[in-house]
């Protein structure tokens, strides 16, 4: 549509200056001092219209990309298409009042209007677990659609984005992750079913970036939702064939402006980005808003908190045993050898228990371990201990054995697999007064467990570098590779990782 209004404008734009140059020559010949000295006012006052441009970007982003651990922030996509918005333009006529905010509007100010689709993962560090580890980062996954405008001169872009989406598992991260790590052989993501549950999402972005130098620039990046409230800073340097664009943004978190190009006029630089976010709210991290369906493993009022309600004539004895209890329960993803032997030392030697370690292990896994996935070696151990002791373990806690050992990838636990695995643990090791105790406690956590999805508590400051490569060539193809570095955005419980680094690639091109 566009381009047969550009044509019906070019064609009557030659007839009307077929027809003042025919009427010049006549003045010519009458007047010829006025003839060159009076100009028609519309062409006097006509500019030159920047021509049409169309692009096209993809950014792609994963932790996997440069061999670092799977965790937190582990994937990302995004895939845009820009065009350049005229006057008439509604995107342009609405972001605009906010963009020349910004920036002083001049004749070689232009305009681009952008769509994007993209998604976001978020994983714990220990994916092969069923159930969240203490402390750690929850699953999450986001889609959106977004509308953009992007302002920008010699050395300022500002780029401004309505997004709407929506986060859950209907923006089908557990599929994904699991085709794509099934390709390339890593381990089946367990805890997918855990994630933080469908809701909308609705956000307004900026990204402001101006170069005082061809070689050092400064960004600020705003975002205002129902996903993230936050505020951003960075300086970036630069070194290459590059005059002062600001260039494209680099990470699909911050995607920034696009390719910023002129025909014939390619660049090229290397770049380092230090910078730091301050964060009002993360539903990738707290869930969201309003609801009544989270918990917190290292602050939550547990079950285990009423221990003392549930024995008539509490001892110091029972407040070791809390105590104990509660270790067992907290797993941060990163020290299951230390709680196996806690459960060893204080639920198998010194009692009547009669199981050895195969089926023992497997209780502790289902009760106290997440339901971690168990590794193939492992496995045929464990089988190996069970078949030893088959004669003498009861029937329920042979079904029991046999489902944990080879129950389906990608899952939670069934409830009743809990109960079992309480009931089998309990059977021998305590009198009767404290195992109704354990079990009823037990029994309580899964309820309490199952009907909530765990949340995180928000980190406020988050440190970042960026470092990479851009080139966009004089026909405008984008090509960029980008290394980023990040402390951690949640309180984490003890001995996990502070920070998480992946690598980014992003190609374009213009039309």
């Amino acid at each position: 549509m566009k381009t047969k209004i550009l044509i019906s404008f070019l064609v009557a734009y030659l007839l009307f200056a077929g027809s003042t140059w025919s009427q010049s020559k006549i003045i010519k010949k009458q007047t010829p001092v006025k003839a060159v000295v009076e100009t028609p006012k519309e062409i006097q006052n006509t500019k030159p219209e920047a021509p049409e441009q169309y692009q096209l970007r993809l950014i792609m982003e994963n932790d996997a990309f440069g061999g670092f651990s799977d965790q937190y922030y582990t994937n990302g996509s995004r895939l845009e298409f820009h065009m350049s918005a005229g006057e008439s333009n509604p995107t342009r006529k609405i972001f605009s009042y906010w963009n020349d905010l910004f920036i002083t509007p001049t004749e070689k100010t232009r305009y681009l209007q952008g769509f994007a689709v993209g998604q976001e993962f978020y994983t714990p560090t220990n994916i092969t677990k069923a159930d969240v580890s203490y402390g750690d980062r929850p699953y999450s996954s986001r889609g959106y659609f977004s509308n953009s405008l992007t302002t920008f001169t010699e050395d300022t872009s500002i780029t401004t984005e309505l997004e709407l989406g929506m986060i859950g598992p209907s923006v089908g991260g557990k599929s994904a992750q699991i085709n794509f790590h099934n390709f390339i052989g890593s381990p089946t993501p367990q805890g997918w079913d855990t994630q933080i549950p469908d809701s909308y999402s609705a956000a307004l972005k900026t990204d402001i970036r101006k170069f005082y130098h061809r070689f050092f620039g400064t960004q600020y990046n705003l975002n205002l939702g129902n996903i993230q409230t936050d505020v951003s800073f960075g300086l970036i340097f630069r070194f290459g064939n590059v005059d002062k664009t600001p260039g494209p943004g680099s990470s699909a978190l911050q995607p920034g402006s696009p390719i910023l190009h002129e025909e014939g006029n390619g660049y090229w630089y290397f770049y380092v980005n230090p910078g730091g976010t301050l964060q009002a709210y993360n539903a990738t991290i707290q869930g969201q808003m309003g609801t009544d369906k989270a918990y917190k493993s290292q602050n939550r009022s547990s079950a285990f908190s009423n221990w003392d309600s549930f024995l008539n004539n509490p001892t110091p004895d029972v407040g070791e045993r809390e105590l104990q209890y509660r270790i067992l329960s907290e797993d941060n993803g990163r020290n299951t050898l230390q709680r196996y032997i806690l459960f060893n030392e204080f639920l198998v030697n010194g009692t009547n228990n009669p199981y050895n370690i195969g089926l023992n292990y497997l209780l502790f896994n289902n009760i106290f371990n997440g339901a971690e996935e168990i590794e193939r070696t492992t496995r045929l151990f464990l089988l190996s201990n069970l078949a030893a002791q088959w004669d003498q373990i009861p029937d329920n806690a042979r079904a029991l054995a046999i489902y944990s050992i080879f129950r389906p990838e990608g899952g939670k636990l069934p409830p009743i697999v809990r109960y079992y695995s309480y009931e089998v643990l309990s059977q021998f090791i305590l009198d009767p007064k404290q195992r109704e105790a354990l079990l009823q406690l037990l029994r309580e956590e899964v309820e309490y467990r199952d009907e909530k999805t765990y949340i995180a508590d928000l980190k406020r400051a988050v440190g970042f570098v960026r470092a990479g490569f851009v080139s966009v060539s004089n026909a405008g193809f984008l090509f960029g590779i980008h290394y980023n570095y990040q402390t951690i955005d949640f309180q984490s419980a003890k001995g996990l990782p502070q920070q998480h680094q992946w690598i980014g690639f992003q190609l374009g091109k213009v039309f």
